[in-house]
């Protein structure tokens, strides 16, 4: 009977040790990939581009995409960033900018805010928002 109740109790641990795993794993894939969360590098030289993230919002996650789709055409010239809008960083870069919870920020090289474009923004126009920055500041 205690063989019995020991191997439950293995395999108990080893269930929530596999839960646990399994959650760690789904969160490290929900992270943003190839978006640096490093605010400090609006204004160092660069035209930056801040997406307003929550990755529980489908809009959301299709702006990214859409930022990933034109990023090789762009990089290294703009710094692709993103901000977590439930962490206090986010929360604060929130109420700083005036924005809302999924938009792009596009600063100049010297942190000056250029423009500020919503979810809803096409390809074409995302281009042509980056190219008059670049342009503008003669990149």
């Amino acid at each position: 009977m205690e063989r019995k109740k020991s191997k439950n109790k293995t395999l108990i641990r080893l269930g929530i040790f596999g839960v646990i795993c399994g959650l760690l794993f789904v969160m490290f894939m929900l992270l943003p990939k190839g978006f640096k969360a490093d605010l400090s590098l609006v204004g160092q030289g660069a035209v930056s581009i801040v997406l307003t993230h929550d990755k529980n919002l489908v809009n959301s996650v299709q702006l990214m995409e859409l930022l990933n789709e034109v990023r090789s055409d762009y990089e290294p010239a703009v710094e692709f960033l993103a901000v977590d809008v439930v962490t206090p960083v986010g929360k604060s870069f929130l109420l700083d900018q005036q924005v809302g919870a999924v938009q792009l920020v596009i600063f100049g090289p010297a942190g000056e805010r250029m423009t500020v474009l919503d979810s809803r923004v096409s390809e074409a126009e995302l281009r042509l928002v980056l190219d008059k920055a670049l342009v503008a500041n003669g990149t």
